[in-house]
Formats: structure tokens, C-alpha cells, sequence
């Protein structure tokens, strides 16, 4: 086992996701347990601090040779004071200083990210990016997460929430989002937004071969959604469909505004594969501009759901700063091989 390790950790409004990354990017150990969001912050740092250990245990290391701690959070957040200011998917969490309570409690340094920042320096340093190429990533879960790497740098903008691309508006005066406002691209295009809207059309009267589940109070995911889209379901491919439009004119807005090499989808939605990812690049190809060949590749996460884990275990290996005096530096150039 190398000597250098990171443990790095999802924390999400439905699971608690954790890994133990060594120092040449290899996962040696990964957990996920349910987040009790009932409870609040102070019951679930105390499940952070017992995933730790529990991680820790499970390849027979100390605290001791733990390098550090870097956690993926939902925003905004400030990640040079290391605190969650307000999340809508964690209720309760508002101006918690999460990274200073962890590193209380575990006694090693912990870096506090932007899940969705987190996500795509993992793809950045160990997947898809190569390390080379300046990417945008999107999270398509229960919401939708996102992260832009620019020349190794992980962007954070004057108020440390740039890239929160899932709340930017596709639909004016749509469908209310817990943020405030209406119309956010992660009430059409997440994971969660495709199934509550086949629910929601569902009990409207729309017929689905999903209405019998629907009715009968089961819940239902996008995977159910996509495959009954595919099995020919219209209410199912409709839905789909625009998630789909609203990703591709995303990718366009995020090609115009970063100029990426590439934009990364992973999350839930990203589990159906081709499915997605040529529907979304079909309707790119449609809208893109013609002055210039300047589209950015789009692919889906080469490191899937551990993209999180990976990223935030990165940031600590990589030497991201653990005190807010340090500010938004640039990242260290480090390699982790691919797995």
C-alpha cells in the first residue's frame, strides 16, 4: 500500500459516498451509506467522521497516514472559508463551516469543494481529461451538479460559486426550483427533473406504461424512464427528448462561454449511455453555430460515479489549499495514472 493517501467524500442529499485514493489514483477502498438529512449537519459530519474510519479500517490504516480529507459539496458554498452557505437538496445546512468541523474531528487537514468542481477535476486528473485537456463537466443526479477546469485550474469566480450551470435558466418563467427560481436546466435535464416530470404527467392524465407504478405511489427513476423511452413509451420519449434539447443548448452556451476541449456528462442520466449521448450531440450538431469548428467533444465521465470520490481525494493530493489564506491557486500538475 503506498504511503501516500487521500480519502475523499460525495456528500449528497440522498448518499454519503466515500473512498480511500492512493497517491497513484487507485482506489483501495469505497463505501456509501444513506444520508439523514432529518437529523442535520451535526448527525451527519458524525457519519463523515465514522465513514472515515470505517474507510480506514477496511485497508487496516491509521488516521495517521491519512494525508487529508477532501469533501464534494452541494453549493453554494465558499471553499477558501470552508463553509456550506445555504443547499436546497441539505436541508437545514445554512453558513455550516463544514471543513473546519471535520478536520476537528478527524484531526487531519480537509479541503471543502463544489461537488460538482470536484467531479470534474477528478475527470480532469485521472479520467477523461487526461490531464490535458480543459474540460466542462455535468452531473446529471438529483440535480445538476457542474464544474469548469480551465488551463488546471478549477474555476470559482468573485463569489466562489461559478459554474453552477444547473441553475441556469433554459425555460423562462418554467417549472419552480428550490433555488428561487424558475425555469432551472436541473428541473428539465437531471436525473430526478426527467422522472418527476413523467410523474407529474402521469397523474395529469398523460398516459405511460409507467402510470401503474406512477399511481400505485412507486417511485420511479430516469433509468425506468429511458428504457421505456427506448421500448417506444411517448410520454417517456418526450421527456427524454427535451432533457435532451436542454442539455445540447447548454453544451452550446458552454462552448461559447468556456471554449472547452470537451464537455463530460456523468451522473444518473449518463448511465444510459449512447442513449443520451447521441441524442444530445444530434441536437448540438443541429444548433451549433457555422462560423467556426469550435464545437467541444462531448463524452460521458470515464470515471462514473467515483468521479466525486476521486476528485475531492485528488484536490488533497494534489496540494489544494486547506486554509483560507491561500485563495484560489493553481493546481499542481500531478499525474495519477489511469486505472
Amino acid at each position: 500500500m503506498t504511503s501516500s493517501i487521500a480519502i475523499g467524500i460525495d456528500l449528497g442529499g440522498t448518499n454519503l459516498k466515500g473512498a480511500v485514493i492512493s497517491g497513484d489514483g487507485r482506489i483501495l477502498a469505497k463505501r456509501t451509506i444513506p444520508t439523514d438529512t432529518s437529523r442535520g449537519p451535526e448527525a451527519v459530519i458524525t457519519e463523515m467522521v465514522t465513514l472515515v474510519d470505517t474507510l480506514l479500517r477496511d485497508i487496516d490504516a491509521p488516521r495517521s497516514r491519512l494525508r487529508g480529507v477532501g469533501v464534494g459539496a452541494p453549493g453554494p458554498l465558499s471553499q477558501t472559508k470552508g463553509r456550506i452557505i445555504r443547499t436546497a437538496n441539505l436541508p437545514g445546512w445554512v453558513d455550516v463551516p463544514l471543513r473546519d468541523l471535520l478536520a476537528e474531528r478527524v484531526g487531519r487537514p480537509v479541503v471543502l469543494e463544489n461537488d460538482g468542481n470536484a467531479a470534474a477535476f477528478g475527470e480532469y486528473w485521472a479520467g477523461s481529461g487526461e490531464l490535458r485537456d480543459d474540460l466542462v463537466m455535468l452531473t446529471l443526479g438529483t440535480g445538476v451538479g457542474a464544474g469548469v477546469v480551465l488551463g488546471g485550474r478549477v474555476l470559482h469566480g468573485h463569489f466562489e460559486n461559478a459554474a453552477e450551470l444547473g441553475h441556469t435558466i433554459v425555460v423562462d418563467h418554467g417549472l419552480p426550483c428550490p433555488c428561487g427560481q424558475r425555469g432551472c436546466l436541473e428541473q428539465y435535464a437531471s436525473a430526478a427533473g426527467v422522472a418527476r416530470r413523467v410523474a407529474a404527467a402521469v397523474l395529469d392524465g398523460e398516459a405511460s406504461v409507467l402510470a401503474d407504478s406512477i399511481r400505485g405511489g412507486a417511485p420511479v427513476d430516469s433509468a425506468e424512464v429511458a428504457r421505456a423511452a427506448r421500448a417506444g413509451d411517448a410520454l417517456c420519449r418526450r421527456v427524454w427528448e427535451e432533457a435532451c434539447i436542454y442539455l445540447a443548448v447548454t453544451c452550446i452556451n458552454i462552448q461559447h462561454a468556456f471554449n472547452p476541449a470537451r464537455i463530460v456528462l456523468g451522473g444518473g442520466m449518463a448511465e444510459a449511455g449512447a442513449f443520451l449521448l447521441d441524442s444530445v450531440t444530434e441536437h448540438v450538431n443541429r444548433r451549433r453555430w457555422r462560423l467556426h469548428d469550435d464545437v467541444p467533444a462531448i463524452g460521458l465521465a470515464g470515471l462514473g460515479y467515483d468521479a466525486g470520490v476521486i476528485g475531492a481525494a485528488a484536490l488533497v493530493l494534489a496540494g489544494w489549499p486547506t486554509s483560507s489564506e491561500v485563495g484560489d491557486a493553481k493546481m499542481p500538475q500531478l499525474r495519477i495514472p489511469h486505472r
